[in-house]
């Protein structure tokens, strides 16, 4: 109990002092005043914005603020996709979609609590993963980490390594979900009130640090500078950096699909070559998909880019498939899809899929204490090459998973979904790292040998498996 106290301390502690910090740093910004202190008491806690190992200096101006005034009510809205049969018009469902998720965020360059057609939000507790992963939200643009991209993960002519950062954000319908789920008595997250209503919209940015010589079709693309890791290394001080828009996901709670998935995924890339006057009119699309093919082997182990024709719950834009020996200049193109040919973005695993990885998201629910928060089990194998994927294991990870929150048993455990969402299950699993270490303890008494106190460290409990989908 007593090392419990200690550590529900430490999050007091840690929340208290990143709100603090972007306090200070926002001081010559827009960041509001804080509230009487006769309100304090009935206000909610305020989530960090961002890792607080990595603030930003004093004085500096447009931190990130995290979107994080979750309604409790959503707007009867129509949604023009709803007219589309994203099965039959893929293309047109997901530009429509995407249209939605701009409006207005471009205007206001996604400070999307800004947006003055409709206010989006971010989801809480993607600001500290406990130093495992180093994947921590960087404090210029909300980036958290993403999987690295490898030589030629990405384009012929890329020999470097490439970090990916990204910033995802949920329309009203998904945060109302948000809110139930952190906004608790308790303090604790409650993964069972993660069920998503009906057109509930995600929308993530992808950004990469590689550069237009490695990767020729970012020409003309939209940059930020973010305060990211000065290569692959990740283990020096944080500076800042130039990032270049290469992927945009979405995701929609459509409510044809409620007997399955529940979901409609979608993913771009930006095409530099394309026409179009904004960086907008260059995203083109991927491809949509809205199941797992459970019952399609064929292709499974074969590596590179191709349309796979026996897959039904997807649909690929063929055109992007790089063809050997054309001369591309800076037309967009992909070099892997997810395993067997299934639907993912360039900067995705090629041994997993939108839905697969997705599917994935929960967080464990079983009685043992010492694993609470631990996320469910990603595909992850050698070098993420489909020729040597397990297909014994293609069952557990392609297993169509149902919408909405409910118990999934894996490995033996007992785990409750959080609907589709990793950003949910990830800062689940953030928050009880956080209180798995506690802070040093001041041990004041004399020891045989040594003048006046000491300062030891109560020991930490082995950290809990990140939401990584590809070991990097």
């Amino acid at each position: 109990m007593k090392t419990a106290l200690i550590a529900v301390g430490l999050i007091a502690a840690t929340v208290a002092t990143a709100v603090s910090q972007e306090r200070t740093a926002g001081a010559a910004g827009a960041t509001p005043a804080a509230a009487p202190a006769t309100a304090a008491a009935d206000a909610p806690v305020r989530f960090p914005s961002y890792d607080p190992h990595y603030p930003p200096p004093p004085g500096a101006r447009d931190v990130f603020q995290l979107s994080q005034d979750y309604p409790t009510t959503f707007a009867d809205d129509t949604f023009p996709w709803m007219a589309i049969d994203f099965k039959a018009f893929p293309t047109e469902y997901l530009r429509s979609v995407l249209d939605y998720c701009l409006e207005g965020n471009v205007d206001v360059d996604f400070k999307v609590q800004n947006n003055r057609v409709r206010k989006w939000y971010h989801a809480p507790w993607l600001h500290d993963d406990g130093a495992q992963f180093g994947g921590g939200r960087e404090w210029r643009r909300g980036l958290t980490r993403e999987r690295m991209a490898r030589p030629l993960d990405l384009h012929r002519k890329q020999t470097e390594r490439a970090q990916n950062w990204a910033v995802g954000f949920y329309n009203d319908r998904g945060a109302v979900s948000l809110g139930k789920v952190w906004r608790t008595a308790d303090g604790r997250p409650d993964p069972s009130k993660s069920t998503f209503a009906d057109n509930s919209v995600a929308c993530k940015l992808l950004f990469t640090d590689a550069s237009t010589a490695q990767i020729p079709y970012l020409s003309r693309t939209k940059t930020w500078t973010a305060n990211i890791y000065p290569d692959v290394n990740y283990n020096k001080p944080r500076v800042d950096r130039t990032v270049r828009l290469l992927q945009l996901d979405v995701a929609v709670k459509d409510p044809r699909m409620a007997d399955t998935t529940g979901w409609v995924f979608g993913t771009f890339i930006y095409d530099g070559g394309a026409p179009g006057p904004t960086v907008w009119d260059r995203m083109i699309p991927v491809g949509a998909s809205w199941g797992d093919d459970l019952p399609v082997r064929t292709d499974a182990n074969r590596d590179g880019v191709f349309v796979n024709t026996a897959l039904t719950q997807a649909r690929i834009t063929s055109s992007l498939v790089e063809r050997t020996g054309w001369n591309y200049g800076n037309r967009a193109y992909v070099m892997h899809h997810g395993l067997g040919g299934r639907l993912n973005g360039p900067i995705d695993s090629p041994v997993s899929s939108c839905i697969s990885c997705h599917g994935r998201a929960g967080t464990y629910a079983g009685p043992t204490a010492s694993k609470r928060g631990q996320p469910m089990v990603m595909a992850v194998f050698s070098a993420a090459k489909p020729s040597v994927y397990p297909m014994a294991q293609f069952d557990e990870f392609f297993k169509p998973i149902p919408g909405g929150s409910h118990i999934e048993t894996q490995t033996g455990d007992r785990y409750m979904t959080t609907d589709y969402s990793l950003q949910l299950s990830a800062g689940i699993r953030n928050y009880y790292q956080s209180l798995r270490t506690p802070p040093p303890v001041a041990d004041t008494a004399p020891r045989a040998g040594s003048v006046g106190a000491t300062s030891v460290s109560a020991p930490a409990q082995e950290p809990l498996r990140t939401v990584d989908r590809d070991g990097n």
